[in-house]
């Protein structure tokens, strides 16, 4: 199966563009979304693509996928999408910002837009639909305060944050986190990952290895943005080899993904909690049911915030037996 997943992810790697030949009077639904750049997005392409294909084909609709590896790729793809005159888009922003003024010109040519996950600020899309990343953050802030209440009420309590990227979603979950976490919690050091298990985990063990022993002891919590992130930093826990000891009891993310679940009880057993917060790829679908009920007609606007879900060491084998978790992989037993 994993073959299977490299070959596809592949081949939308070189190709950019999933469409289906419809008739010259057929309505065209346009996803344009960033490629495979890691596990994340890579199972949102599939779902993406999946779904695009299913909705279209039941309403009788044409559709396009358009994936790239940055801005500029992707702003070429919404001039082609403009210039073919589809009639919906479902947009997944690189950097919101960055693309604002060639999102412009899907509203300048009348085309339907809905914005996904990355948000494009002081813009006037027809509608938004993402994860509720103020949540994740602030119900993050909660669970860091219970989890050390008795830390907190003695004194101040060291923490290292990893984030994503340079986009809105990250910027929403630290803000969120910030907003309600004890004010006795104190941020030693922050990263900037690009959302990469490598990048964390080399980050995380350039902090071990070159940090005072005091420093390094004094930490007892890191609080992540992503599952993949908090893969690689728990890896450089798990390896690392130095003469101080450590003191880390509670690691947290964002997305519960298979690959981090599965892992629970091996680092609980290191003594290392986890918690993270469900965000899962399979919600772009959503965003592209808004494509569709626009172009059967239907009024669709404002923001629409999918729903988040704690998950922790005492619940998370209820979470692999429930919807959200069933959903994000029943792709796989279709293949």
């Amino acid at each position: 199966m994993k073959k299977v997943l490299m070959m596809f992810l592949a081949l939308f790697a070189m190709v950019g563009l999933v469409a289906c030949g419809g008739d010259d009077d057929q309505k065209v639904l346009a996803v344009i979304m960033p490629n495979a750049t890691h596990g994340f997005t890579g199972e949102s392409v599939k779902h993406a693509t999946a779904a695009a294909e299913r909705l279209a084909t039941e309403a009788g609709y044409d559709y396009r996928v358009y994936t790239s590896g940055d801005v500029t790729a992707q702003a070429q793809q919404i001039e082609t999408a403009i210039a073919e005159e589809v009639d919906v888009i479902v947009l997944w922003p690189h950097n919101g910002d960055e693309l604002k003024q060639t999102a412009q010109s899907i509203l300048d040519a009348n085309i339907p837009l809905i914005v996904y996950d990355r948000l494009i600020t002081n813009f006037d899309e027809d509608a938004e639909l993402m994860g509720d990343n103020e949540t994740i953050g602030e119900e993050t802030g909660l669970y860091f305060n219970d989890y050390f209440a008795t830390e907190l009420a003695a004194g101040q309590v060291n923490i290292l944050e990893f984030k994503g990227d340079n986009s809105t979603v990250p910027t929403q979950r630290s803000d969120g986190f910030w907003s309600t976490a004890n004010d006795n919690f104190n941020l030693v050091q922050d990263w900037s990952t690009g959302w990469s298990k490598s990048t964390a985990q080399t980050q995380m063990e350039t902090f071990l290895n070159s940090s005072e022993q005091a420093t390094i002891e004094s930490i007892k919590a890191v609080f992540t943005h992503d599952a993949e992130v908090a893969a690689g930093v728990l890896q450089a826990i798990e390896g690392y080899q130095g003469s101080a000891t450590i003191n880390i009891e509670l690691v947290s993310a964002v997305s519960a993904s298979r690959e981090l679940l599965g892992m629970f009880d091996h680092y609980e057993n290191l003594g290392i909690d986890q918690v993270t917060f469900s965000f899962s790829p399979a919600m772009v679908v959503e965003a592209i049911e808004l494509a569709v009920d626009i172009l059967d007609g239907e009024d669709v606007s404002g923001l629409y915030l999918v729903e988040t879900e704690m998950v922790d060491n005492g619940n998370y084998e209820t979470f692999m037996e429930g919807p959200v978790y069933t959903l994000r992989y029943s792709l796989e037993e279709e293949e």
